[in-house]
């Protein structure tokens, strides 16, 4: 099967390649760069590189005719200012261009909503879930909260906040509840979705089986590490010094840390559990989910 990759530089979509070409499939990566994507991987001819800057319609090489999936994984977290501008733009010029292909299905992993005090963030996925709704083929969305997995931006600040700091002024967020998701297990349901007809046009949300408060996930990191961490809670400090705060503190920067915390304001959790019925799967814990990251983090720094 012939399967389109938009957003093939990101985290998710790194991860998502050899799943693919492990199941068989003809992978097609859309990129912006194909001598730095293939500086990047190790997947060579394996794939077959188209180029594209989403946000520049002209410079989008036509998509193979034959695509029958396409996964947009494309989003703009470290964008500060108008990302959700360029997040509607890029999904706009994305269906106008797969619109010329014979494509049954476009996957799309998105944000858990967080209820009523939903962040621009989250805000912007649902717009662009708005404008993959008008292409032809039909559209899966599968929801996440915070994905956890050596490299993952919500991972990564845990790691770096934890590893760092003995003691920590946090907000009021720290306390929201969300439910996080190993990077294993959204790259099962990614795969799992991929033309099952009973997931078309219609939308998911995935999630791990433990429910924590943000403040439980640091404090559990600290634990594995063998790490004791102090979290002092000050509820009128504006979210946007702490992000800056913590972009001084860890390797992400102000855009991101914002936006995890945008996120947090309010809870991120499963409103629905259907897609046990099409892809029943047991979900690694939160605990688990660290572990392999750590492991792998680990492993790397031994190589």
């Amino acid at each position: 099967m012939k399967v389109l990759l938009a957003g093939a530089n990101g985290y998710v979509g790194m991860r998502l390649i050899p799943i693919l070409l492990e199941k068989g499939h003809e992978v097609v990566c859309l990129v912006s760069d194909k001598k730095r994507f293939q500086e990047r991987t190790n997947f060579g001819h394996r794939v077959t590189l188209i180029t594209g800057d989403l946000l520049r319609e002209q410079s989008i090489e036509a998509f193979p005719a034959d695509i029958e999936v396409a996964y947009y994984l494309v989003h703009s977290i470290n964008q500060s200012q108008g990302f959700a501008a360029l997040e509607a733009l890029s999904a706009y010029n994305f269906v106008h261009a797969l619109d010329q292909t014979s494509c049954r299905q476009t996957i799309f992993l998105s944000g858990i909503s967080n209820g009523k005090s939903q962040s621009k963030h989250l805000e912007s996925h649902k717009h662009v879930e708005d404008v993959l709704k008008e292409g032809k083929s039909a559209l899966t969305i599968l929801r996440a909260a915070i994905i956890i997995g050596s490299g993952s931006v919500s991972f990564e600040i845990i790691r770096d906040l934890t590893e760092k700091l003995p003691v920590m002024t946090v907000p009021n967020w720290v306390n929201s509840r969300c439910q996080p998701i190993a990077i294993r297990d959204v790259l099962t349901y990614l795969e799992s979705v991929m033309l099952n007809e009973k997931t078309f046009n219609r939308s998911f949300d995935i999630g791990g089986p433990d429910i924590l408060t943000f403040k439980e996930m640091i404090l559990g990191y600290a634990q594995i590490r063998q790490l004791k961490r102090h979290i002092i809670t000050i509820p009128f400090l504006p979210s946007g010094i702490l992000s800056y705060w913590l972009s001084r503190t860890n390797s992400f920067d102000y855009a991101a840390t914002r936006n995890l915390g945008s996120s947090l304001k309010g809870e991120i959790i499963m409103h629905d559990h259907s897609i046990q019925d099409l892809v029943p799967s047991q979900c690694l814990t939160y605990k688990e989910s660290l572990l392999l990251a750590i492991n792998h983090i680990q492993a790397e720094n031994n190589e």
